[in-house]
């Protein structure tokens, strides 16, 4: 990122917090980053651009810092905790830009910020995946997908009061109560055998795969050869319904209990591709000998 845009973007994410999106106009923005309205249109086509690369910008940030976080070592525990608490420390930093968001309704409901909705939704769960398979291990699983939606609809409780109502809320403090009601929801569920609410497999058509796999090497490395030779001969604009089939047998492979009829109705349909049908034929002689 150019130090001029960032320096915009800065800006602007300062003005719309103190003035709100809909008063705040490109010149201000420009006269708070000392250039002339003109220079803003060289990094910004609109006031609504701005607004849209501000979120990206805030989403990068927020989950570089946890990646950093990630590698300061630790037990799994206490880098949960550590995660947690630059998530939430990020969010009430911003709540003012946050509120500003819930009042002005400034962002277009498009395909753009619809997909940068669910990246960060995405981004999130797997924050929340990630480490509680760490944490309590496989058995965990059956209720990753409860356990992540429980946590996700208590801070969003917390978040509410802090942000619309003012509530003091102090992001490790947070995290560390988070973490507790983790414990005790996990221990919970396993202690009384719970059936849970929604499904591992369900869980992964939503938000991508939660039960990771282990496949003998040979059935890894033809799943893995199937993507790069995909990737090599075809574009997705040209040919989205390969990219269709092999996105959903790679999800459908990573399920706990893979439905062959689904695996093997993908493979037959990218078997039809030449660069893929050698490829897929080895995968489908490793399904019939139920490998998979």
């Amino acid at each position: 990122m150019k130090k001029k845009e960032k320096m915009i973007i800065e800006a602007g994410m300062k003005l719309f917090a103190s003035k709100g999106y809909n008063t705040t106009s490109v010149q201000e923005i420009a006269d708070e980053c000392h250039m002339s309205k003109g220079a803003f249109y060289l990094y910004f086509k609109s006031k609504e651009a701005l607004l849209i690369s501000i979120l990206h910008y805030y989403y990068d940030k927020v989950f570089t810092r946890i990646h950093e976080v990630q590698t300061e070592g630790g037990t799994p525990k206490e880098a949960y905790r550590k995660q947690l608490t630059v998530y939430y420390d990020n969010i009430l930093q911003q709540k003012d830009f946050i509120k500003m968001q819930l009042s002005d309704r400034a962002l277009p409901l498009n395909e753009e910020t619809q997909q940068l909705a669910k990246q960060i939704r995405l981004a999130t769960i797997q924050l929340h995946i990630d480490n509680i398979k760490q944490v309590y291990g496989d058995a965990a699983i059956p209720y990753m997908a409860d356990l992540c939606l429980t946590i996700e609809g208590m801070s969003h409780v917390y978040f509410e009061l802090a942000i619309l109502y003012d509530f003091q809320l102090e992001a490790e403090e947070l995290a560390k109560t988070m973490i507790h009601r983790i414990d005790d929801l996990m221990g919970g569920m396993m202690k009384r055998n719970d059936l849970p609410l929604i499904s591992v497999d369900q869980a992964s058509d939503w938000f991508g795969p939660i039960y990771e796999r282990s496949f003998d090497p040979l059935t890894e490395s033809l799943l893995k050869e199937l993507r790069e030779q995909a990737e090599e001969h075809y574009d997705v604009k040209d040919e989205p319904d390969l990219f269709e089939a092999l996105g959903i047998l790679e999800n459908e492979l990573n399920k706990q209990k893979p439905r062959q009829v689904i695996v093997k109705g993908m493979l037959y349909q990218l078997k039809l591709f030449p660069p893929l049908q050698t490829i897929s034929e080895s995968l489908l002689r490793i399904l019939k000998e139920d490998h998979l």
